[in-house]
């Protein structure tokens, strides 16, 4: 009976290590992402804010 336990015990174990790393996995691609996005929008706010002092300074 102990045996029982003990198996059912590991096992868990090695599922919440599992779930751990799928976690880690999918928060570092998460703040990839993240950090693309952030990236994409200041490269189009500097396009956007040179466009726009171009069309001011050109009237």
């Amino acid at each position: 009976m102990a045996n029982k336990y003990s198996k059912s015990n590991t096992s868990r174990k090695a599922a919440e290590e599992k779930t751990m790393q799928d976690y880690e996995e999918r928060r570092k691609r998460l703040n990839r992402g993240a950090k693309i996005m952030a990236l994409i929008l200041v490269a189009t706010m500097i396009v956007f804010y040179v466009i726009s002092a171009g069309l001011f300074l050109w009237e």
